[in-house]
């Protein structure tokens, strides 16, 4: 970070003011004042709060509540203000001040000096961890002499002002120049090289596994100590209580002494992180939360908000296929995961229940108000949703979230926004507003006019999953169905009322009168289901045509938990996709005719009754139009069936074929 000349100006004598009045103060009282001025940092910066707080729980998961985490976050403020007034305080400390405020354990020291016994140096490997420069001073004021690899943040005075603390005290720094010349030969004379390295590697960085996640760290370190045989010491300064400290120096790591020396820095680095990790779990409120820990990980996790919708869940998880697809093509193309095979995107669904409907209303109030989507944002969840489910999800992480439907849009932005999560949202909301999302999936037949809004994939009907069916699977059906080889097969998909659309009675009778001839001409088998709006009179007359119907050789019905010859209902769709040559389609759903269309199978389309055409209607229109399917009234099922049987009908696109636009969306998208 650069600051001009008058910024720096007065940060430079506010330091040197407190530098001052730090050395003049009593260490229990300094670090009393550092704790109060890590508070008022901690309400001025909302920014790095909600940082730390995704680092955190992106780290632990569910093993803090998100209340644990605020005090988390606030404890790592008030720790940040103490090291700052010890780091303003450096000029007069002394060797008396560390017998009494650093305690250095009797298995560190004979760790230290047997490997200052090999003649080579010794590389301390330390993190941004409890006060971490006492490190270097705490071995300088002991007779060991340090030199302090340090990086230059991009402000002179304060650089050179550091420097001149740390140089005071017997450290010799080096921030330019020709810094592994300056180290290596700091080596050769016996002494002790002080360097960070738990940030961020960047794509230079080697992957290694840190708290669950590949994370990318510099491999600079280890690459040092395989040239000059130096052992590396892990080293942390653990903050006990007020100004009082434990300097803890671990044994040297243990680098392999065969193989690459790409396999070699590997390991070194994976061990480090190893150690580096089981402190940070035992004192989490001590290393630097702040940082972009992970920023180069090719990990990314998604968070699939449920209403329990079949139809939406369908959608979000059909999202989340294409968006962790395009992920994995864009991190795979890094050489650094060549032979890895375990996915990097994980996806896990959540189950969304109100306490009460006037909950959710509520809800979506408070997500349309922007002040209250950043303050409070769990306290509101909490309150809304019932304990099991809030249980789910209050402290999980994700990269990227998804909603689809208007009742999880608001948990989907209030949840999202405790954290750096990337919202998407499925179908259009007003309230709150899809707008307010990283991204909105919206059907073409939703939109008005020719002009795409900013941060909106626009569908053709709805999202639906790839379809994931194996061969042994498709056997297996057709088994149990006992279908006859060779024969045609027809698929009936039937829905039922829904927002103004009607599925009448006496005309899917006619329909499946109709159905049945053209059945009977093509000598074909049917195979029927239904869906959880279809109602039970609609059921039970289908069980009383079709149940021993000779034709009909499955009929699962949803309602009446009757899956035919299946295991269970939720087996009945994917089997009739799979296995059917031709598909019959009630156009009441618009998400079920979109699955029927994804198979690339001829699909027929009758409409239901409607009190409000216009969107279902543009909808099949637009499907009709695109050849995708046809859109017939139910007196015509039965011709346009023979049609299709003949090979004169229209066809979907397969979805095998290379081109999937939502998938071509994201790719450019992510």
């Amino acid at each position: 970070m650069k600051a001009n000349f008058f910024t720096e100006s007065i940060l430079f004598w506010l330091v040197k003011k407190t530098s001052a009045a730090a050395q003049k103060l009593p260490p229990a009282w300094n670090v009393g004042v550092g704790a109060a001025a890590g508070l008022l940092f901690y309400c001025l910066l909302p920014g790095r709060r909600v940082t730390a707080r995704d680092n955190l729980r992106a780290a632990f998961g569910s093993h803090y509540t998100p209340a644990e985490y605020d005090r988390m976050v606030r404890t790592l403020f008030e720790n940040l203000g103490r090291m700052f007034m010890e780091v303003a305080a450096i000029p007069v400390i002394n060797r008396e001040y560390m017998d009494q405020w650093v305690r250095i354990t009797p298995d560190s020291r004979e760790r230290l000096e047997k490997a200052l016994s090999g003649g080579k140096g010794v590389i301390f490997l330390a993190g941004h961890f409890g006060n971490w420069e006492l490190n270097s001073i705490t071995g300088a004021l002991h007779g060991y002499p340090v030199l302090v690899l340090a990086r230059e943040q991009g402000w002179p005075k304060l650089n050179r002002l550091l420097t001149e603390y740390r140089e005071s005290k017997g450290c010799r720094v080096v921030t330019k120049g020709f810094p592994v010349r300056e180290l290596i030969q700091g080596l050769k004379e016996g002494r002790i090289i002080g360097i960070l390295a738990d940030q961020d590697g960047g794509k230079h960085g080697v992957f290694a596994p840190f708290f669950g996640r590949l994370a990318s760290t510099a491999p600079g370190t280890i690459a040092l100590s395989l040239r000059t045989g130096a052992p590396v010491i892990p080293a942390f300064m653990v903050r006990l209580q007020g100004p009082l400290h434990n300097f803890i120096m671990e044994e040297p790591l243990q680098i392999p002494a065969h193989g690459t020396e790409e396999e070699r820095i590997q390991a070194g680095v994976t061990a480090y992180l190893e150690v580096m990790e089981k402190y940070i779990r035992r004192f989490p409120t001590q290393w630097l939360w702040f940082h972009r820990r992970w920023k180069s990980s090719p990990e990314r996790r998604i968070l699939i908000f449920s209403d329990g919708k079949a139809g939406h869940l369908s959608q979000a998880t059909a999202l989340a296929q294409r968006l962790g697809t395009a992920w994995q093509e864009r991190a795979s193309r890094d050489r650094r995961l060549e032979g890895r095979t375990e996915p990097l995107v994980t996806a896990k669904t959540v189950q969304v229940v109100f306490r009460h409907p006037a909950l959710r209303f509520l809800l979506d109030l408070v997500a349309s108000i922007p002040p209250l989507r950043w303050i409070g944002s769990d306290f509101w969840l909490r309150m809304a949703l019932t304990p099991e489910s809030y249980r789910q999800f209050q402290s999980e992480h994700a990269h990227f979230s998804i909603s689809c439907g208007s009742s999880t849009a608001a948990v989907n932005l209030l949840w999202a926004r405790q954290i750096s999560c990337k919202p998407l949202h499925i179908l259009k909301s007003s309230f709150p507003s899809w707008r307010w999302f990283n991204l909105a999936v919206i059907p073409r037949h939703d939109l008005r006019g020719p002009n795409v809004p900013p941060k909106v994939m626009v569908v053709d009907g709805a999202l639906v999953p790839w379809r994931t069916v194996t061969p042994e699977q498709a056997k297996s059906w057709s088994q149990l169905l006992k279908l006859a080889p060779g024969k045609k097969r027809i698929g009936l998909l039937l829905g039922g009322p829904a927002k103004g659309n009607d599925l009448d009675l006496g005309e899917v009778e006619r329909m499946l009168t109709a159905l049945l001839a053209a059945a009977d001409k093509l000598d074909a088998e049917l195979m029927v289901t239904t869906s959880r709006r279809t109602t039970s009179k609609m059921e039970i007359r289908l069980a009383e045509r079709l149940g021993r119907h000779p034709r009909c050789r499955l009929l699962a019905l949803v309602n009446q938990r009757r899956a035919g010859l299946l295991p269970d209902t939720a087996t009945a769709v994917p089997c009739i996709l799979e296995l059917s040559d031709l598909l019959v389609v009630s156009g009441d759903s618009i998400s079920m005719v979109s699955e029927a269309a994804a198979t690339g199978k001829p699909v027929i389309v009758f409409p239901p009754k409607t009190k409000k055409p216009a969107k279902h209607h543009r909808f099949l229109r637009q499907m009709d139009e695109s050849g995708r399917l046809q859109f017939v009234p139910a007196e015509q099922v039965a011709p346009a069936v023979l049609a299709a049987a003949n090979g004169s009908g229209p066809r979907s696109a397969s979805p095998a074929q290379p081109k999937d636009p939502a998938l071509e969306f994201l790719r450019q998208w992510v």
